[in-house]
Protein backbone atom coordinates (compact mmCIF):
# COMPACT_ATOMS: atom_id res chain seq x y z
CA UNK A 1 0.00 0.00 0.00
CA UNK A 2 0.98 3.66 -0.32
CA UNK A 3 3.51 5.01 2.13
CA UNK A 4 2.93 8.06 4.32
CA UNK A 5 5.46 10.90 4.62
CA UNK A 6 5.62 12.38 8.13
CA UNK A 7 5.14 16.13 8.42
CA UNK A 8 8.56 17.78 8.49
CA UNK A 9 9.80 20.30 11.05
CA UNK A 10 10.40 23.86 9.77
CA UNK A 11 12.66 26.35 11.57
CA UNK A 12 13.11 29.94 10.43
CA UNK A 13 15.88 32.07 11.93
CA UNK A 14 17.06 35.66 11.53
CA UNK A 15 20.20 37.44 12.79
CA UNK A 16 19.87 39.05 16.22
CA UNK A 17 20.82 42.42 14.75
CA UNK A 18 18.29 43.72 12.24
CA UNK A 19 19.26 47.27 11.30
CA UNK A 20 17.29 49.63 9.08
CA UNK A 21 19.26 50.48 5.96
CA UNK A 22 21.14 47.19 5.88
CA UNK A 23 20.44 43.82 4.23
CA UNK A 24 19.08 40.86 6.17
CA UNK A 25 19.23 37.15 5.30
CA UNK A 26 16.63 34.77 6.70
CA UNK A 27 17.34 31.05 6.91
CA UNK A 28 14.84 28.21 6.64
CA UNK A 29 15.79 24.67 7.73
CA UNK A 30 13.42 21.78 7.03
CA UNK A 31 14.04 18.50 8.82
CA UNK A 32 12.34 15.46 7.29
CA UNK A 33 12.86 11.74 6.98
CA UNK A 34 15.22 10.06 4.57
CA UNK A 35 13.85 8.32 1.54
CA UNK A 36 11.87 11.13 -0.07
CA UNK A 37 12.18 10.98 -3.84
CA UNK A 38 9.49 13.48 -4.75
CA UNK A 39 10.41 17.11 -5.39
CA UNK A 40 10.67 19.37 -2.32
CA UNK A 41 9.82 23.06 -2.82
CA UNK A 42 10.40 25.90 -0.37
CA UNK A 43 8.20 29.00 -0.64
CA UNK A 44 8.86 32.33 1.15
CA UNK A 45 5.98 34.75 1.71
CA UNK A 46 5.01 37.81 3.72
CA UNK A 47 1.56 39.26 4.23
CA UNK A 48 0.11 36.64 1.91
CA UNK A 49 2.44 37.56 -0.97
CA UNK A 50 5.00 35.07 -2.27
CA UNK A 51 8.42 36.72 -2.39
CA UNK A 52 10.55 33.73 -3.40
CA UNK A 53 10.08 30.10 -4.50
CA UNK A 54 12.83 27.49 -4.70
CA UNK A 55 11.79 24.25 -6.41
CA UNK A 56 13.44 20.82 -6.12
CA UNK A 57 15.52 21.75 -3.11
CA UNK A 58 18.43 19.37 -2.55
CA UNK A 59 18.65 17.58 0.80
CA UNK A 60 21.61 17.07 3.05
CA UNK A 61 21.18 13.48 4.25
CA UNK A 62 22.20 12.72 7.82
CA UNK A 63 22.17 9.43 9.74
CA UNK A 64 18.46 9.47 10.48
CA UNK A 65 17.08 12.48 8.64
CA UNK A 66 17.25 14.70 5.60
CA UNK A 67 17.65 18.48 5.91
CA UNK A 68 16.53 20.93 3.27
CA UNK A 69 17.77 24.52 3.59
CA UNK A 70 16.98 27.80 1.85
CA UNK A 71 17.62 31.48 2.42
CA UNK A 72 15.80 34.68 1.57
CA UNK A 73 17.60 38.05 1.57
CA UNK A 74 15.95 41.42 2.15
CA UNK A 75 18.19 43.84 0.26
CA UNK A 76 17.51 46.80 2.56
CA UNK A 77 15.47 46.88 5.74
CA UNK A 78 13.07 49.77 6.22
CA UNK A 79 11.13 51.02 9.20
CA UNK A 80 7.98 49.47 7.73
CA UNK A 81 9.61 46.05 8.21
CA UNK A 82 9.19 46.36 11.97
CA UNK A 83 6.86 43.58 13.09
CA UNK A 84 6.65 42.08 9.59
CA UNK A 85 6.22 38.30 9.53
CA UNK A 86 8.06 36.15 6.98
CA UNK A 87 6.85 32.62 6.43
CA UNK A 88 8.76 29.66 5.04
CA UNK A 89 6.55 26.87 3.69
CA UNK A 90 7.86 23.49 2.57
CA UNK A 91 5.90 21.47 0.01
CA UNK A 92 6.78 17.79 -0.45
CA UNK A 93 5.20 16.87 -3.75
CA UNK A 94 3.83 13.46 -2.82
CA UNK A 95 0.23 12.53 -3.51
CA UNK A 96 -1.33 14.16 -1.64
CA UNK A 97 1.32 16.85 -0.96
CA UNK A 98 2.77 17.19 2.53
CA UNK A 99 3.19 20.77 3.74
CA UNK A 100 4.54 22.52 6.82
CA UNK A 101 5.41 26.10 7.71
CA UNK A 102 7.60 28.13 10.03
CA UNK A 103 7.83 31.88 10.50
CA UNK A 104 9.85 34.69 12.00
CA UNK A 105 8.80 38.20 13.09
CA UNK A 106 11.25 41.00 12.42
CA UNK A 107 12.38 43.31 15.23
CA UNK A 108 14.29 46.05 13.44
CA UNK A 109 16.35 48.82 14.99
CA UNK A 110 17.25 52.29 13.70
CA UNK A 111 20.75 53.76 14.12
CA UNK A 112 20.82 56.86 16.29
CA UNK A 113 19.89 59.89 14.16
CA UNK A 114 21.91 63.09 14.08
CA UNK A 115 19.83 65.98 15.42
CA UNK A 116 20.95 69.59 14.98
CA UNK A 117 19.21 72.82 15.89
CA UNK A 118 19.70 76.33 14.54
CA UNK A 119 20.56 78.87 15.68
CA UNK A 120 23.13 76.51 17.21
CA UNK A 121 24.34 78.67 20.07
CA UNK A 122 22.48 80.68 22.69
CA UNK A 123 19.99 83.08 21.12
CA UNK A 124 21.05 86.49 22.42
CA UNK A 125 19.65 89.95 21.91
CA UNK A 126 16.18 88.82 20.89
CA UNK A 127 13.48 91.46 21.35
CA UNK A 128 10.06 91.14 22.92
CA UNK A 129 7.53 91.56 20.13
CA UNK A 130 9.87 90.36 17.38
CA UNK A 131 9.47 87.10 15.40
CA UNK A 132 11.79 84.15 16.03
CA UNK A 133 12.34 80.87 14.20
CA UNK A 134 14.17 77.81 15.57
CA UNK A 135 14.92 75.04 13.06
CA UNK A 136 15.50 71.36 13.79
CA UNK A 137 17.20 69.02 11.30
CA UNK A 138 17.28 65.23 11.64
CA UNK A 139 19.67 63.15 9.54
CA UNK A 140 19.17 59.39 9.44
CA UNK A 141 19.80 56.36 7.21
CA UNK A 142 18.16 55.07 4.04
CA UNK A 143 15.16 52.93 4.78
CA UNK A 144 13.67 55.31 7.33
CA UNK A 145 10.21 56.22 6.06
CA UNK A 146 8.68 59.61 6.78
CA UNK A 147 5.66 58.09 8.52
CA UNK A 148 7.96 56.70 11.21
CA UNK A 149 9.71 60.00 12.00
CA UNK A 150 8.06 61.82 14.90
CA UNK A 151 9.45 65.28 15.74
CA UNK A 152 8.17 67.17 18.79
CA UNK A 153 9.18 70.32 20.67
CA UNK A 154 9.54 71.07 24.37
CA UNK A 155 9.80 74.51 25.93
CA UNK A 156 11.12 75.98 29.16
CA UNK A 157 10.24 73.75 32.10
CA UNK A 158 9.98 70.67 29.89
CA UNK A 159 6.41 71.17 28.74
CA UNK A 160 5.27 70.07 25.29
CA UNK A 161 4.68 72.85 22.77
CA UNK A 162 1.63 72.80 20.52
CA UNK A 163 0.67 75.27 17.80
CA UNK A 164 -1.51 78.22 18.75
CA UNK A 165 -2.20 81.73 17.46
CA UNK A 166 1.31 82.91 18.42
CA UNK A 167 3.50 79.81 18.12
CA UNK A 168 3.45 77.46 15.13
CA UNK A 169 5.17 74.09 14.67
CA UNK A 170 5.66 73.54 10.96
CA UNK A 171 4.79 70.17 9.40
CA UNK A 172 7.82 67.91 9.12
CA UNK A 173 9.35 68.03 5.64
CA UNK A 174 11.85 65.58 4.15
CA UNK A 175 14.58 65.59 1.53
CA UNK A 176 16.32 62.26 1.08
CA UNK A 177 17.35 61.06 4.53
CA UNK A 178 16.95 64.49 6.13
CA UNK A 179 13.86 65.68 8.02
CA UNK A 180 13.16 69.25 9.13
CA UNK A 181 10.75 70.91 11.56
CA UNK A 182 10.54 74.56 12.63
CA UNK A 183 9.30 76.29 15.77
CA UNK A 184 7.99 79.68 14.67
CA UNK A 185 7.08 82.55 17.02
CA UNK A 186 4.91 85.25 15.45
CA UNK A 187 6.26 87.45 18.24
CA UNK A 188 8.23 86.81 21.42
CA UNK A 189 6.79 87.52 24.85
CA UNK A 190 8.35 88.13 28.22
CA UNK A 191 8.68 84.71 29.83
CA UNK A 192 9.67 82.94 26.59
CA UNK A 193 13.25 82.75 27.84
CA UNK A 194 14.64 79.27 28.54
CA UNK A 195 15.64 76.02 26.87
CA UNK A 196 13.90 74.80 23.72
CA UNK A 197 14.40 71.15 22.76
CA UNK A 198 13.68 69.29 19.54
CA UNK A 199 12.98 65.59 20.13
CA UNK A 200 12.82 62.90 17.46
CA UNK A 201 11.50 59.35 17.73
CA UNK A 202 12.03 56.74 15.00
CA UNK A 203 10.51 53.46 16.19
CA UNK A 204 12.28 52.89 19.54
CA UNK A 205 15.26 55.13 18.71
CA UNK A 206 15.40 58.71 19.93
CA UNK A 207 17.55 61.80 19.61
CA UNK A 208 17.39 65.45 20.63
CA UNK A 209 19.04 68.85 20.41
CA UNK A 210 18.40 72.07 22.33
CA UNK A 211 19.09 75.78 22.32
CA UNK A 212 18.85 78.47 24.98
CA UNK A 213 16.78 81.59 24.40
CA UNK A 214 18.47 84.11 26.67
CA UNK A 215 17.07 87.27 28.26
CA UNK A 216 14.75 89.22 26.00
CA UNK A 217 15.02 92.97 25.53
CA UNK A 218 12.10 95.39 25.50
CA UNK A 219 12.61 98.36 23.18
CA UNK A 220 11.64 101.78 24.60
CA UNK A 221 8.05 102.71 23.80
CA UNK A 222 6.84 105.86 22.10
CA UNK A 223 4.98 108.30 24.36
CA UNK A 224 2.66 110.98 22.95
CA UNK A 225 0.86 113.56 25.11
CA UNK A 226 -2.02 115.53 23.61
CA UNK A 227 -4.56 118.05 24.83
CA UNK A 228 -7.14 120.55 23.52
CA UNK A 229 -7.30 124.38 23.52
CA UNK A 230 -6.47 125.72 26.99
CA UNK A 231 -8.72 128.41 28.43
CA UNK A 232 -8.48 130.04 31.84
CA UNK A 233 -11.20 128.86 34.19
CA UNK A 234 -12.11 125.64 32.37
CA UNK A 235 -11.30 121.96 32.91
CA UNK A 236 -8.50 120.49 30.81
CA UNK A 237 -7.90 116.77 30.19
CA UNK A 238 -4.44 115.64 29.13
CA UNK A 239 -4.19 112.41 27.16
CA UNK A 240 -1.14 110.11 27.19
CA UNK A 241 -0.78 107.39 24.56
CA UNK A 242 2.04 104.82 24.89
CA UNK A 243 2.83 102.64 21.87
CA UNK A 244 5.02 99.59 22.46
CA UNK A 245 5.44 96.02 21.22
CA UNK A 246 3.18 93.06 21.82
CA UNK A 247 4.30 90.43 24.28
CA UNK A 248 4.84 92.51 27.41
CA UNK A 249 3.59 90.60 30.44
CA UNK A 250 5.12 92.72 33.20
CA UNK A 251 3.21 95.53 34.91
CA UNK A 252 2.98 98.77 32.96
CA UNK A 253 2.58 101.93 35.07
CA UNK A 254 1.89 105.49 33.86
CA UNK A 255 3.02 108.39 36.04
CA UNK A 256 1.97 112.04 35.58
CA UNK A 257 4.11 114.80 37.03
CA UNK A 258 4.72 118.53 36.81
CA UNK A 259 7.65 120.50 38.17
CA UNK A 260 9.10 117.31 39.67
CA UNK A 261 5.94 116.52 41.64
CA UNK A 262 3.91 113.41 40.90
CA UNK A 263 0.28 114.36 40.43
CA UNK A 264 -1.15 110.96 39.40
CA UNK A 265 -0.01 107.37 39.13
CA UNK A 266 -1.91 104.59 37.31
CA UNK A 267 -0.57 101.07 37.89
CA UNK A 268 -1.23 97.94 35.82
CA UNK A 269 -2.46 99.82 32.80
CA UNK A 270 -4.36 97.64 30.34
CA UNK A 271 -3.22 97.49 26.74
CA UNK A 272 -5.20 97.58 23.53
CA UNK A 273 -3.41 95.07 21.30
CA UNK A 274 -3.11 95.88 17.62
CA UNK A 275 -1.70 93.73 14.79
CA UNK A 276 1.90 94.60 15.53
CA UNK A 277 1.78 96.74 18.64
CA UNK A 278 0.20 97.35 22.03
CA UNK A 279 -1.17 100.76 23.09
CA UNK A 280 -1.54 101.87 26.70
CA UNK A 281 -3.54 105.05 27.42
CA UNK A 282 -4.15 107.21 30.45
CA UNK A 283 -5.48 110.70 31.13
CA UNK A 284 -4.96 113.38 33.75
CA UNK A 285 -7.47 116.18 34.22
CA UNK A 286 -6.70 119.68 35.49
CA UNK A 287 -9.98 120.66 37.14
CA UNK A 288 -9.64 124.41 36.43
CA UNK A 289 -6.95 126.22 34.53
CA UNK A 290 -5.50 129.38 36.03
CA UNK A 291 -3.20 132.05 34.70
CA UNK A 292 -0.34 130.45 36.67
CA UNK A 293 -0.62 127.35 34.46
CA UNK A 294 0.81 129.31 31.53
CA UNK A 295 4.04 127.61 30.44
CA UNK A 296 3.63 124.76 32.92
CA UNK A 297 5.02 121.43 31.67
CA UNK A 298 3.19 118.17 32.35
CA UNK A 299 5.10 114.95 31.87
CA UNK A 300 3.74 111.47 31.22
CA UNK A 301 6.23 108.71 32.09
CA UNK A 302 5.65 105.04 31.32
CA UNK A 303 7.40 102.39 33.41
CA UNK A 304 7.50 98.83 32.04
CA UNK A 305 8.40 96.68 35.02
CA UNK A 306 10.84 94.33 33.34
CA UNK A 307 14.27 93.62 34.83
CA UNK A 308 15.73 96.17 34.47
CA UNK A 309 12.71 98.45 34.01
CA UNK A 310 12.16 100.18 30.68
CA UNK A 311 11.06 103.83 30.86
CA UNK A 312 10.08 106.55 28.41
CA UNK A 313 8.50 110.00 28.73
CA UNK A 314 6.43 112.47 26.78
CA UNK A 315 5.35 115.96 27.79
CA UNK A 316 3.21 118.91 26.90
CA UNK A 317 3.68 122.62 27.69
CA UNK A 318 0.52 124.55 28.43
CA UNK A 319 -0.31 127.67 26.41
CA UNK A 320 -3.24 129.09 28.37
CA UNK A 321 -5.56 131.51 26.56
CA UNK A 322 -6.53 134.42 28.81
CA UNK A 323 -3.32 134.36 30.79
CA UNK A 324 -1.46 137.67 31.11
Amino acid sequence: ESLTVPTPTVSVTAPNTQTVGQSLTLECNVTSVRGITSGVDIVWSSGGTVVQRTNDTTATVLDNSAVYADTYTISQLSTSDEGRVYQCEVVINTSPPVMATGSVTLDVTVPNPTVTISPSGPIQGAMVGSPQVINCTVSTVSGVESSSVMISWMGPGGGSITSDSRVTISPTTSSGNTYTSSLQFTYLMEGDEGTYMCNVMILDTSGSASVELESLTVSPPTVNVTTRPQLVGVELPLECSVTTVRGITGRVDIVWSSGGTVVQRTNDTTATVMDNSAVYTDSYTISQLSTSDEGRVYQCEVVINTSPPVMATGNVTLDVTGAI
